[in-house]
């Protein structure tokens, strides 16, 4: 989910979202339920729809040892265009072809919003079919990481990775500019302040005779600097269980944009938008990025770029990381965790081939395989322990579990998230104020909230649980 600009943040649309908009969610939950094909009847036939790209190699290698283990089944793999995080039109085909995968490996935080409206199926059943009771079984897995695949008391998937935000710092560059790389850095200190931040961006930030940007310190909404990154910080909430209402256009959600309002000036949104565009254009490969090339000293990112850094960066890249920065000293260390999960489209066999070959995949054998050259973070508690299991570049990342959270796993989920960061848009470019933008958003992911009224968040969702 990483974003380099206010551009591409905001065309991830969805047949879904838009069926929710006008109260076709429920005419769509209806035709999905009609279809209740397979891609294929053979008992001991696992199809699966997995990863995708650089990825692929280590699913491989998980397939390839559960067929050893396993002879009797048959693990058919396909790649698919989409991994839930934005587009589910692929498997929505597919369920109404009656040629859905057994397993899907999608967005966790996209569970919530398929589950409501029945693209993909609990599986509570296999629970309690196969294992000996549910709450054990789950407690293997971070607790946030099944909050956010439950959805009205049942279960819809089993967790794989994880991650967490934090924020590379280019040592490099602080360094030229006479600045202790050290105070940033979360093995030596706590997180700086944003004011803090504002003052070492000062001294970094220089620019051309043109008055274009040529080096730049901070730019907070630039990768992972979302708005619910931000958030966090802010204590802002989204959704009030009592009232069963969404509250985007509360004081503590409204903050969220006065702080980007303050930086677009501090910064001048244009001039930086100019940057990144100069120095990380549309399309660029993989070691194009303006922290590489000792352009731009701090980003707000996730553990893969780890792998990214390795394979496409200079050899003598000299960088840390840090907590992410927080609005006032003292505050504690925050941030927050995405992920993937295997789940079971409708039409899954939902058999014991099915159910083995998940288990394996997210538990600890398939876990212990795939993070560590993955540079991903385990959501088995076993596995996230071990300090064998995950690669010495993330810690950092692992660390930060304790002080990690997810998002609200919402049945409106991708509509209240592409409403904040076009409410983040707007702001930027100056078309609207920090309030008229919350209130847009309110008004626009309220009304869709409603069709599921009433609705609880599952109880204590977000917490980590190690």
């Amino acid at each position: 989910m990483t974003s380099t600009n206010v551009g591409n943040a905001f065309d991830r649309r969805t047949f879904l979202r838009g069926a929710a908009a006008t109260g076709g969610a429920g005419a769509l939950a209806l035709l999905l339920a009609s279809c209740a094909g397979q891609g294929s009847s053979a008992p001991d036939s696992v199809s699966l729809w997995g990863v995708t790209g650089t990825f692929v190699k280590f699913q491989d290698k998980i397939i390839s040892d559960f067929s050893k283990a396993h002879p009797e089944i048959n693990v058919r793999v396909n790649e698919v265009p989409s991994q839930g995080t934005g587009d589910a039109t692929s498997v929505i085909t597919a369920v109404r072809g009656g040629t859905a995968p057994d397993l899907w490996l999608l967005d966790r935080f996209s569970a919530a919003q398929y589950a409501a409206i029945g693209l993909i199926e609990p599986i509570d059943d296999l629970i309690e079919k196969y294992e000996d009771d549910k709450a054990e079984f789950l407690s293997n897995w971070l607790g946030f990481t099944i909050g956010e695949l439950t959805y009205q008391g049942d279960t819809y998937g089993l967790p794989m990775d994880t991650d967490a935000r934090g924020m590379f710092v280019n040592r490099t560059m602080l360094g030229k500019a006479g600045i202790d790389a050290d105070e940033f850095d979360w093995q030596h200190n706590g997180p700086v302040t944003m004011d803090r931040m504002a003052e070492v961006n000062d001294k970094l930030s220089k620019k051309d005779g043109g008055g274009d940007y040529t080096e730049m310190g901070f730019i907070p909404w630039y990768g992972e600097g979302w708005p619910f990154t931000w958030g966090l910080g802010l204590g802002a909430s989204y959704y009030d269980q009592s009232k069963g209402a969404m509250t985007m256009d509360s004081p503590d959600v409204r903050s969220i944009y006065e702080f980007y309002e303050d930086w677009a000036k501090r910064l001048g949104y244009k001039d930086a938008d100019t940057f990144i565009a100069t120095y990380e254009p549309t399309g660029h490969p993989p070691g194009q990025l303006a922290f590489l090339n000792n352009r731009m000293a701090f980003m707000v990112t996730v553990p893969a770029n780890v792998s990214t850094f390795r394979d496409y960066g200079p050899k003598d890249l000299d960088y840390t990381t840090a907590n992410l920065p927080v609005m006032q000293a003292g505050d504690d260390p925050f941030t927050w965790s995405g992920g993937f999960a295997l789940c079971m489209p409708k039409g899954s066999k939902h058999n014991a081939a099915v159910w083995e070959f998940m288990k394996y995949y997210t538990g600890v054998k398939g876990q212990t395989t795939y993070m560590k050259p993955a540079t991903g973070v385990p959501s088995e508690r076993s596995v996230l322990k071990d300090p064998n299991a995950t690669d010495k570049g993330i810690k950092y990342f692992v660390n930060a579990m304790k002080d990690s959270t997810c998002r609200p796993p919402l049945p409106v989920g991708g509509a209240w998230w592409d409403s904040l960061a076009d409410a983040r848009s707007s702001v930027l470019l100056g078309s609207a104020g920090p309030q008229e933008a919350v209130e847009r958003a309110q008004a626009r992911v309220n009304p869709m909230m409603q069709t599921y009224t009433p609705f609880k968040l599952p109880k204590d969702y977000d917490k980590v649980v190690i």
